[in-house]
């Protein structure tokens, strides 16, 4: 929603401190795959003059890139490309860091897609360079009701420690990793509910919004039961030696 500063459970204040971690030097290239609104390339570029390029399925989230980094970032450039990463002729060791935040997908749906976006995106980085990934996991196995709005996307054995193993199984050395808090979640979620009551309430005659609405109250309703016990976000930074 380009409402939300990007679509994850992550506060400014641990988006701000995860960007300081980076070790990025001015002009270097950043690769933002799934980039959302493309707040974080902003910060990103605004903090250390990277150059960068951020890539998005979806319009609405690439016009709302551009507008965002009108008068925010101009001495290097940044571009936003509407498109399907899971078929952009990346360049080869070419970035001094690839982002994929909550995007996974834009590569592969299904169990293996965490595995699969960084087997994707190993090549894309020169050696040295960081990759930064940011997927689900479970805090402990899906009961079956919870399982049947899951999907399997995020398997039981997909843990926080199995992310951090995952990235080590491919060769690259973990840096760091963060997971979101229970409040950071609460804020995601109901600020997410907020906007999508206001919109259905907006626009009444919508009928594919207020089918959103249903699912949206189906899904707070799940997650207020059993989501918040069992879904966890983590932030996981690896180095391609």
């Amino acid at each position: 929603m380009v409402e939300l500063l990007w679509n994850a459970p992550v506060s400014e204040s641990r988006m701000t401190e995860i960007l300081a971690v980076l070790e990025l030097n001015a002009g270097q290239r950043v690769l933002d795959i799934g980039c959302g609104c493309g707040e974080v390339l902003i910060r990103l570029s605004e903090q250390y003059q990277i150059a960068g390029t951020g890539i998005d399925l979806s319009r609405e989230h690439i016009d709302e890139a551009r507008r965002r980094i009108q008068g925010r970032v101009t001495a290097f450039q940044i571009e936003f490309i509407e498109a399907d990463a899971g078929a952009f002729p990346f360049e080869q060791n070419e970035y001094a860091l690839a982002l994929c935040l909550g995007a996974t997908h834009a590569f592969a749906s299904g169990s293996d897609a965490y595995r699969n976006a960084i087997e994707r995106m190993i090549p894309l980085i020169e050696s040295g360079g960081q990759l930064l990934i940011a997927d689900g996991y479970l805090k402990q196995p899906a009961g079956p009701e919870y399982r049947a709005l899951l999907g399997e996307a995020i398997p039981d054995e997909m843990t926080h420690a199995a992310n951090v193993a995952t990235g080590q199984q491919l060769g690259l050395v973990p840096l760091a990793a963060w997971t979101s808090s229970e409040q950071e979640w609460d804020d995601f979620e109901w600020r997410y509910q907020r906007i999508i009551e206001r919109k259905a309430r907006e626009q009444p005659g919508d009928q594919g919004l207020q089918e959103k609405l249903q699912r949206r109250r189906e899904w707070m309703q799940a997650y207020l039961q059993w989501g918040r016990d069992t879904l966890g976000y983590g932030l996981y930074l690896f180095q391609k030696p």
